[in-house]
């Protein structure tokens, strides 16, 4: 008997404290950009964010609108599979000052309609309607061969 108490103690003691010191670094080191509300001062130039900070704190952020940017899609045909496209899918806004990423539930019931299509097209404008020509975008233009006319004269 005395040698199962004497394990339990030198081991599995030690252990177990071991494991829930590295459980608590976990759940306090963990992915918290997601955002549990936001709000727009008057003019809508600044966003004040609210993230968890921890466990149970939450932390108030401030954000300029302008610097705000939805993440731009690396290929076309990837557009309609986002995640940002579906329903209840994540919507990842990267703050191009403070280099910080903000996700919000792209729901529609956790937005006020009323102002969920403004913050959608200022936070897309440096990508949108890039892709309508894959020629002519908003970002990058790419100019085709020359016709053989205007390449003679």
């Amino acid at each position: 008997m005395n040698m199962h108490y004497s394990a339990k103690r030198g081991m599995v003691r030690p252990i177990h404290t071991a494991y829930m010191l590295q459980l608590l670094i976990l759940l306090q080191n963990m992915n918290w950009d997601y955002c549990s509300r936001m709000v727009y001062n008057r003019d809508k130039d600044l966003v004040f964010v609210y993230k968890p900070t921890g466990l149970w704190n939450e932390q108030e952020y401030v954000y300029e609108m302008h610097h705000l940017e939805q993440m731009v899609p690396y290929a076309v045909t990837a557009i309609p599979n986002m995640s940002m496209q579906r329903d209840d899918g994540i919507l990842t806004v990267y703050d191009m000052n403070t280099r910080d990423n903000l996700k919000f539930y792209a729901a529609d019931k956790y937005w006020n309609m009323d102002l969920k299509d403004e913050f959608m097209a200022n936070t897309r404008s440096l990508w949108k309607g890039n892709f309508d020509s894959k020629y002519n975008g908003s970002i990058f233009n790419v100019h085709g061969i020359a016709d053989k006319e205007e390449a003679l004269t």
